[in-house]
């Protein structure tokens, strides 16, 4: 993960973040002494407002063309499926695809961190962090049906600090955490029979900093660690030790992934001269495929195929941000072609279940009337920089003709910019921001009140749907 995996970097990449906005379009960056981070905190204290009128940025409207809609049990969110809810009041919730609640946890003094689902939707663990720091399954199945459920503390050690979760695909929950060696990826079961301390044989994995990773099998996990010249990256086995060789010379991106058959993995290869590649290949190293890029990357895998998509500068002008940035692209496995699919400064984005839809991210200068009736990426690429207000869009793509199905104008919460956005990559391994049947796509914007709320955006355009809660993540 990041520069302490979403978490110690996080001041660099809030100012990375607004040179994106104030130096791509000639506003001025709001900077200055970087302040302290409080540990655990459920927001980190902003460096920057990304998306603040002080910035050019418009209020979230919801949709440019619709209202948002009131949450309504008569209006299904999605086919199947519920969505954990994070409040300002530090409660966790379900919130099913009916639009009904149902109380996890109730509000607390403590934080609680983004809430990751087990792969068969049964379960959810969520750091928790007060005196000491906590990991917690809750069991969701039965809370859905309206029964009291008691969090499981599976984690509790007072110097050892939780920041990331993922499950394992053998039930188990992963995590990354701060201690006082530095950074660790760590195992727990979730049934709590370990250590809570996390003493037990086999609890750490591997050690290192920045740290980022995507499982490949119960027993193998795909791993970048450090950077430069002493990062390492390959597949590892429990004890950390290499499992296979190590893919050479790791660029300047953060996770690298496995496809969703576990045949194919997608990363970054630093070179000799200024460019870079993204490259897609075999496990083996077999049917390589690469493109071009000149700064920091994100890649990540079609949830259904092999075709891997990217963000990172496609020009050396560009390669002085340090977080990715630029067009969007995709890179066929089988044939090696390379297409762009969203032109600008795309700044995150996320593959549909199905693998149809990408949604994406894009800072752009205020839209004209002409940008806001196109209906491709081809017509409504960025107009050529001006000074002037910027607005932060959000897109629904079609993977395959590269048309926009719908475009919104939208203002992110500050926690989803500070600690989820500028890490998109690793999260969307973990945290599903899409619903299971690919309908819609959960996204915390401000609202015109200025309070936080998660908006159920839908890709053809209805209007969206809001719920309280500061952010969400669906369930399988």
């Amino acid at each position: 993960m990041p520069s302490t995996p979403l978490r110690r970097g996080v001041v660099v990449v809030l100012v990375a973040v607004a040179l994106v906005i104030g130096t791509i379009w000639g506003i001025p960056a709001l900077t200055g002494g970087g302040p302290s981070l409080a540990p655990s905190s459920g927001a980190l204290p902003s460096v920057v407002a990304l998306a603040t009128p002080s910035l050019g940025i418009r209020p979230s409207p919801g949709s440019t063309a619709n209202p948002p809609a009131s949450l309504s049990p008569t209006r299904r969110l999605a086919g199947t499926g519920s969505i954990a809810i994070v409040g300002a009041d530090g409660s966790l919730s379900l919130v099913d695809a009916t639009g009904r609640p149902s109380a996890l946890s109730p509000a607390t003094d403590a934080s609680l961190g983004f809430p990751a689902w087990s792969p068969d939707g049964s379960r959810i663990a969520v750091v928790r962090s007060s005196n000491a720091n906590e990991i917690l399954v809750v069991d969701a199945q039965r809370a859905a049906t309206g029964q009291a459920v008691d969090p499981l503390v599976i984690f509790r050690n007072s110097t050892v600090d939780p920041f990331y979760l993922s499950w394992t695909p053998d039930d188990r929950v992963s995590f990354l955490a701060d201690d006082p060696e530095g950074q660790s990826l760590r195992v727990a079961p979730a049934d709590g029979s370990a250590p809570l301390d996390g003493t037990g044989p086999g609890a750490t994995i591997r050690s290192g900093h920045p740290f980022y990773f995507d499982w490949i099998e119960r027993d193998r996990v795909l791993v970048h660690v450090g950077t430069g010249t002493d990062a390492f990256l390959g597949e590892v086995a429990l004890d950390g030790t290499p499992a296979s060789p190590a893919l050479k010379a790791p660029g300047d991106f953060r996770s690298a992934v496995v496809s969703h058959d576990r045949s194919f993995v997608g990363y970054v290869r630093a070179s000799a001269d200024p460019s870079a590649d993204v490259v897609v290949a075999a496990r083996d190293g077999s049917s390589e495929h690469t493109m071009p890029v000149f700064g920091t990357a994100a890649v990540a895998f079609d949830p259904v195929g092999d075709t891997i998509a990217s963000i990172g500068p496609t020009r050396p002008a560009d390669a002085r941000f340090t977080i990715p940035l630029g067009p969007l692209r995709l890179l066929d496995p089988a044939s090696g072609k390379a297409r762009t699919l969203v032109d600008g400064s795309v700044v995150s984005f996320w593959w549909s279940p199905d693998g149809t839809t990408i949604a994406a991210l894009r800072v752009q200068p205020v839209a004209t009337t002409a940008s806001l009736t196109s209906s491709t990426a081809a017509s409504s690429a960025v107009p050529s920089p001006t000074p002037g207000a910027t607005e932060i869009r959000l897109l629904f793509v079609d993977a395959a003709s590269g048309e926009i199905r719908s475009q919104s104008v939208v203002q992110p919460g500050q926690l989803f910019i500070d600690q989820f956005m500028t890490y998109f990559d690793q999260y969307a391994l973990s945290h599903r921001l899409w619903a299971p049947d690919s309908s819609s796509l959960l996204l915390p914007v401000v609202d015109r009140g200025g309070a936080t709320r998660v908006e159920v955006a839908f890709p053809n355009g209805d209007p969206p749907v809001m719920i309280d809660g500061v952010i969400g993540f669906w369930g399988p």
